[in-house]
Parts: structure tokens; C-alpha cells; sequence
């Protein structure tokens, strides 16, 4: 399922005074409850389909056609395959918890609905591993499911979400089962450039989420919600993205630097990688000290090792 979000009134950019970001469903509907909540208003329904994610411009008249301004196609499987191959179309979910034979395995006491799926993909003559990441039979980790999703899913768009950093407009996009993120600047929005691709949950590599989550390596798994946080906002006094994993019950943020640049006085974004600078913007990168710190509270916080 995916759906569209109307970013609002973009005042700094030429042409376009209003988009829509979408991500893959079947469908994306447009309903109107601003007039009157109870009785809303169908407008219309888009067929959105694909596995990326997409720009609209939306009309003044809400039964006008969207107009396209910018369609990622098969640059999410891509990009993927190419700085993460082992993540290509994988998949790691609720489903790859531990049973009782390991700590913390509250989603095996709490759910007997699930105990049977927890068992196959733990079970290496089912769907588990002969190593789990430590020499033990187990849940598989990610590059062990690599292609999984391939004629299914394929990159699996789990959300997405636009901020204003550092006087440029960005986007973040992130997939649910592989945990893969990707930043764009959009200020351009007929032509968003690719940032910085980054994986939220480096451990599941070569570990089963058990494994990761109790030595606290694991990061995000399915970064179902992720906001952008202003200076004003942010705990570190910097622009960032605070982006939490569904399965996991962990948060992470991740900062940007902003520079002032003295030729043309736009602002621009930095970090300890320098990469992918097309755009002027140069990456995100994570804030060391204050992710440890959320980390800990993430830990914390979770009720279940990938617990919804």
C-alpha cells in the first residue's frame, strides 16, 4: 500500500506552486475533507503503480487531471543493487523475531498468533538458516533473502517525507523489508538529485534481527515514519531526519551541516562523506554522539524485538 502527500505551497520555486509526492499502492485516492469531514468529496482515483516513488503537480481544479513532473522508474532497484547488493529486493520482517530459544523474544510471548511463522523462518528446513550470523541455526539475515522479493515487492517503498534543510527542499524516501533509504533535493522538481543512499540497519547483513537487536547493532527495520526536525527542533541545535523502525521499536537521527557558501550565499549540506555532489548538496551523515543517546532510549522505548 503507499500513498501521496500534498508537500503545500512551494513559494521558492519558479513555476510549481503546489506538489504531491506518491509512493507505490494500487491505487492513490483523492479525497477532499476540508469542507465538511462528515460527507467528504471523491475527486478522483490514480493509478500509481511501480516500485519508486513519484512527483505530481497538483491542479487548482481537484477533478483536473495531476500532472507528472517526475517519475524515479527502476532507479530505487538500481541505486540498490549497486551500494547494497546484498539488500537487493530482500526482505527481513516481523516474521524473522526469535523464538523463545533467545533473549528478548517478547513477539514469541506475546502473539501465539504468529508462533508458527516465527518457527519457519527459524527453522533451517524451512525458511531459516543453517547461521544465523554467529554459527547457530536461526532467522536468515538480510543478504541470505537477497532477490526474495524480486516478482513480488521489488524495492517495497515504504514511506516518504519532505523538509526544508539548509534553504534547499529535500525528500527522503525508504523502503520497508530492505531498510534502504534514499535523500534527494528536489529543488529542482522536474529533475531531484540523488544525495546520499544509506542503509538503516547495516547489521542485518550478516545477522538475524535477533542476533543484532540484542548486541544493539540493528538499527531501523521497516522505517515506517521518519519527520524532518528544523535547528529549532532538533536536540543537537542542526537540521536532521528522525527516522524510526516499526519491527525494531528503535530511532535513529541523522544530521545535517549546513555551510554557508561565500560565492552565492546558498546553503549547502555536509558531512564526513563527500559524495554524490552534483547538486551542491553533499550528503547526510549520522550524528555520532546524539544517535547514541536516542539509540539508548530506542532500546529502551521497544516492547519486542521487530514488534509493530
Amino acid at each position: 500500500m503507499g500513498a501521496c502527500w500534498d508537500v503545500g505551497e512551494t513559494t521558492h520555486l519558479d513555476k510549481i506552486s503546489r506538489i504531491s509526492l506518491c509512493f507505490p499502492s494500487i491505487y492513490a485516492a483523492a479525497i477532499d475533507y476540508e469542507l465538511d469531514p462528515a460527507h467528504p468529496t471523491f475527486h478522483r482515483m490514480v493509478i500509481v503503480g511501480g516500485r519508486g516513488w513519484t512527483i505530481y503537480e497538483l491542479p487548482d481544479d481537484p477533478d483536473s487531471l495531476l500532472k507528472l513532473v517526475f517519475d524515479s522508474g527502476n532507479d530505487m532497484e538500481r541505486d540498490c543493487c549497486e551500494k547494497f547488493p546484498w539488500a537487493y529486493n530482500a526482505v527481513v520482517d516481523e516474521e524473522f523475531a526469535p523464538t523463545e530459544s533467545m533473549p528478548n523474544h517478547t513477539l514469541w510471548t506475546w502473539d501465539d498468533g504468529i508462533r508458527e511463522d516465527l518457527l519457519e523462518k527459524n527453522d533451517p528446513e524451512g525458511d531459516g538458516c543453517l547461521d544465523q550470523g554467529d554459527g547457530t541455526p536461526g532467522a536468515c539475515p538480510m543478504k541470505d533473502t537477497m532477490d526474495a522479493e524480486s516478482d513480488s515487492s521489488g524495492a517495497q517503498i515504504e514511506h516518504i517525507e519532505a523538509g526544508v534543510v539548509c534553504g534547499r527542499l529535500f525528500s527522503v524516501v525508504a523502503s520497508e523489508k530492505t531498510s534502504v533509504a534514499w535523500l534527494y533535493d528536489i529543488t529542482n522538481l522536474a529533475s531531484p538529485d540523488l544525495v546520499k543512499t544509506f542503509h538503516l540497519s547495516p547489521a542485518s547483513e550478516n545477522k538475524s534481527p535477533g542476533l543484532a537487536y540484542n548486541d544493539g547493532t540493528i538499527g531501523e527495520i521497516d522505517p515506517e515514519n521518519f519527520i524532518f526536525l528544523s535547528k529549532e527542533e532538533s536536540p543537537s541545535a542542526k537540521p536532521g531526519i528522525l527516522f524510526a523502525g516499526s519491527y525494531s521499536g528503535t530511532l535513529s537521527f541523522w544530521e545535517f551541516e549546513c555551510v554557508e557558501d561565500d560565492d552565492d550565499e546558498s546553503m549547502t549540506t555536509s558531512s564526513q562523506e563527500q559524495d554524490n555532489t552534483s547538486s551542491g548538496v553533499q550528503a547526510i551523515g549520522a550524528a555520532t554522539t546524539f544517535s547514541t543517546t536516542v539509540w539508548a532510549l530506542g532500546m529502551m522505548m521497544a516492547a519486542s524485538v521487530l514488534s509493530t
